[in-house]
């Protein structure tokens, strides 16, 4: 979540007063960084993924599958293993004590061996966590545990319903979701979800208070939901801002591509994905606020681009807003465009913050800013670089939710690394009004929305002027690469259409032709691309429906279950069966 997780926290009340001070100083480090990382240049693009895997015990003699709460057990027992130092992968601390961060150990290149390891290191990490477990005890990787929060047993040890036992141990998490509520001043936001309306789904549920919709008023409900991201490392900043901007178009239609929690409290919802749940769980806006200050967990509200066309930009002022910080910013020879950015970011209260922090209020480091910066969680996050030793300009890539499979993790994440060198490499645009991918974002949290929604994206106009492959391009490029006409550059279209090329042959080429051309401008031999094709048809069968998403194989396992009665619940033998099945499919 962005967040360290050194030392004590400190309460609400304190860290309020302490507000003032922590956005001045983190101001005053982001300009310290930015005057010595501004012209920084790598030579070589690196790259990574991240994905939270669940602990799951499945209870062959009572056909009960829980969330196992073993998540220090796993880590500590991982770091006091001297072998951890060699380890080809990082185990990491989350939210949820049945939840363990992973990542490879060094970051990926675009070389064929990089690539192709990338499946076999996530079948590492669920191997090595699985050293920690017993025989009945399994690594999984799902969007979020289908029975989490239910009245009854969920966890292993149980635990009391509403008690926060399954959260995890360390301060600072337990004390970001304690300051969330007091900054909000207690008033609650709870995520009410409609229930899919099955054939015997009755009109009031009977765990339920509302009609016809599933209320998340807790925060176990959903703390523990997982993720697949990617980072890349550019060669400068430059070329980062132009990336973060083509990608704000795509992240709502990878959020779609990889919907995978279709079950909330034990029922089957009408939407498939975690966004809004999780950013409702974070959302610390008082009464006040809620009209025209956007929540930290949002779509992204600025380009960054000095290459932005001016009429994508929004006209609404960007919330919240410290013009002294702004003005701080544009002094010290930032930019309009990323001042504004940067200065909404620093504008929000600090979440976390622990004694040690209030040491932290000069520019030796840049602790404060990194604090304040890692507790906005834009779909699409701009990464300065903090040291001279440590990662360069990047790009986090946010929106797309855990697979079932290390194959489908590694597609995805193979992909969107591909995807990014294309659109660097070929200086592909993608701009649409950022305005419009606030709304993709809307349709892509609705059921079945990679086949049954459409979403913005730019058909026309896509391949610039100062592209590589102006003059050079193959027929599929020049043919399709139509020129801006206005009105028409942008329009609704469906996953299919984004990702595999529209039918009319003047129409976008697709994400995966673009992607193979690539490929073939990079020289990558044939022999080469043939090893990672797999990967690209995972994608291309994804969009097309010929593959499903999670969440729609899940809802799918539900109904064809014979302990299904079509009632929309999903019982305990139903998800014993499923987790026991997401078990066998990464065991073949």
């Amino acid at each position: 979540m962005g967040l360290s997780v050194e030392g004590p926290s400190i309460g609400w009340a304190t860290t309020e007063k302490a507000g003032p001070s922590v956005r001045k100083w983190a101001t005053e480090q982001l300009l310290c960084l930015w005057d010595k990382q501004r012209h920084r240049s790598d030579n070589v693009t690196t790259w990574g993924d991240e994905i939270e895997y669940n602990l799951v015990d499945l209870d062959h003699g009572a056909s009960r599958a829980t969330m196992l709460l073993d998540q220090e057990r796993v880590i500590r027992e991982w770091e006091g293993d001297p072998a951890s130092e060699e380890s080809p992968v990082t185990l990491q601390w989350e939210g949820a004590k049945y939840v363990v961060e992973t990542t490879p150990a060094k970051p990926y290149t675009g070389s064929i061996e990089d690539l192709l390891n990338v499946q076999v290191n996530m079948r590492k990490r669920r191997e090595i966590i699985d050293r920690s477990l017993a025989s009945n005890q399994h690594t999984i990787s799902i969007g979020s545990f289908p029975r989490a929060g239910i009245d009854g047993q969920w966890t292993t040890p149980e635990g009391p319903n509403r008690s926060n036992h399954s959260l995890c141990t360390l301060p600072r998490y337990r004390s970001l979701f304690d300051n969330v509520r007091g900054r909000r001043q207690n008033h609650p936001k709870p995520t009410h979800y409609p229930i899919y309306r099955d054939l015997q789904t009755p009109t009031l549920p009977l765990r339920e208070k509302g009609p016809e919709s599933i209320c998340l008023d807790h925060v176990e409900v959903g703390m523990g939901s997982s993720s697949l991201q990617t980072t890349f490392q550019t060669s400068n900043e430059a070329e980062c801002r132009w990336l973060y901007d083509q990608l704000i178009p795509l992240a709502p239609v990878f959020l779609a591509m990889t919907a995978a929690v279709p079950i909330w409290k034990g029922y089957l919802v009408d939407t498939d994905v975690r966004w809004q749940r999780f950013g409702d769980l974070v959302d610390d806006r008082r009464p006040e606020e809620m009209e025209h200050t956007p929540p930290r967990w949002t779509c992204n509200r600025t380009y960054l681009s000095q290459e932005r066309p001016p009429e994508m930009e929004s006209n609404t002022p960007l919330q919240p807003m410290d013009e002294t910080i702004k003005q701080s910013l544009l002094d010290g020879d930032m930019d309009e465009q990323l001042a504004t950015h940067f200065a909404s970011i620093l504008s929000r209260d600090p979440l976390v913050l622990t004694q040690e922090d209030m040491f932290h209020f000069n520019t030796s480091n840049t602790k404060l800013f990194e604090l304040l910066h890692g507790c906005t969680w834009h779909a699409v996050r701009f990464k300065p670089p903090v040291s001279h030793s440590g990662p360069g300009w990047c790009i986090e890539f946010r929106t797309m939710e855990a697979q079932l499979t290390d194959k489908d993790n590694a597609a995805f994440a193979i992909f969107t690394y591909l995807l990014s060198r294309a659109i660097v490499t070929l200086h592909l645009n993608f701009y649409i009004p950022i305005d419009k991918a606030g709304e993709s974002m809307k349709f892509a949290n609705k059921r079945n929305a990679v086949l049954e929604e459409r979403m913005w994206f730019r058909r026309s106009g896509w391949l610039t002027d100062s592209a590589h492959l102006v003059g050079s391009a193959p027929p599929m490029c020049k043919e399709k690469a139509q020129p801006r006409v206005d009105g028409e550059c942008y329009a609704l279209m469906s996953a299919d259409e984004i990702f595999n090329g529209e039918s009319n042959h003047r129409g976008f080429p697709g994400l995966i032709p673009l992607v193979r051309y690539y490929l073939d401008y990079s020289k990558m031999p044939v022999s080469e691309q043939e090893r990672i094709s797999p990967y690209l048809d995972v994608i291309s069968k994804r969009a097309s429906g010929e593959m499903p998403t999670p969440a729609s194989w899940m809802r799918e396992f539900v109904r064809q279950h014979r302990d299904y009665r079509q009632d929309s619940y999903v019982s305990e033998s139903v998800c014993y069966d499923m987790m026991k099945e997401i078990v066998r499919m990464n065991e073949e």
